[in-house]
């Protein structure tokens, strides 16, 4: 599945590699730099953004890319080889305008990196489920999910249901929805090279050096990224503002309003709230 007939496909060649994008237009009233959309680990622009995109360009131009790992899947990236595909849409897309830049999960990691070395194109930044370093929690859940992965177990599909959404989301699902979910995330784009990734990230350094101004949103029942990785950031961003969605890792697919609520107010008006503060959040 993809994005509707109205929003424009096309690709672009990286060192290389060809990249998918989307774009929305722009909508029919001036809204300023155009929101570009970096997504999860085992996502893609539609898996990820389904929800997200059309509410935003209700109001925004939207961009959003699939993201091209190694060729040699057990290969691990360097954040620049993520960076270049971004910079490179971005910098195609926006030639003469910075953009609001969102990143969600491993995107926001990615989206970090760049506000800290390429300010001129980063009018705002908001970071979604983000974090800096890799801890020991989150390397052994990796840990655990390469084994699975590496004896082809079955029980890996609802593994990663099961730490990816809060527990009120999924006790909220009937079976039958329960499976279709577990069975899309069996069916999803392959994780490897970017769990092999997620493994080694330390982009601590760079924190500091965002210029940006930033909004953070940490998820309260995240097992993935614990929230305590977006308080982090939270507090290593100078230029940053903070607020906290009751969801799991999966907000994307869980509370998908209020995201939109919290980016569009953020990108409209980033001055509105001064850095260092903690916005109110609720159920969109």
């Amino acid at each position: 599945m993809t994005f509707p007939p109205n929003v424009r496909q096309g690709t672009l060649a990286v060192a290389g590699t060809k990249i998918t994008y989307y774009d929305s237009g722009a909508p029919g009233t001036a809204t300023g730099p155009a929101v570009v959309l970096l997504h999860g680990t085992g996502g893609s622009a539609y898996n990820n953004f389904w929800a997200l995109f059309p509410m935003l360009a209700m109001r925004h131009r939207v961009i959003a890319f699939d993201f091209v790992d190694p060729e040699d899947p057990a290969q691990v990236a360097e954040t620049a080889h993520y960076t270049a595909q971004a910079t490179a849409v971005i910098e195609h897309l926006s030639p003469d305008e910075p953009v609001n830049l969102v990143g969600y999960s491993f995107g926001a990691v990615i989206a970090a990196a760049l506000g800290a070395e390429r300010a001129d194109l980063v009018e705002n930044l908001v970071l979604v489920a983000g974090w800096a370093r890799t801890d020991i929690q989150q390397r052994l859940r990796n840990d655990i999910w390469q084994s699975l992965r590496l004896d082809r177990h079955p029980a890996l599909p609802g593994f990663m249901v099961l730490t990816a959404y809060s527990d009120a989301y999924l006790a909220a699902r009937t079976e039958t929805e329960l499976a279709e979910i577990v069975s899309r995330t069996a069916s999803g784009p392959d994780r490897l090279s970017k769990m092999l990734f997620n493994r080694a990230v330390d982009i601590s350094e760079q924190i500091p050096r965002i210029s940006s101004p930033t909004l953070v949103i940490g998820c309260a029942q995240d097992q993935m990224v614990p929230v305590r990785h977006a308080r982090m950031l939270f507090g290593g961003i100078p230029d940053a503002r903070y607020a906290e969605v009751g969801s799991g890792h999966a907000v994307v697919h869980e509370r998908p309003a209020e995201l939109f609520t919290l980016i569009d107010a953020f990108v409209k008006d980033p001055a509105k709230t001064r850095a260092g503060a903690v916005l109110s959040t609720g159920h969109a």
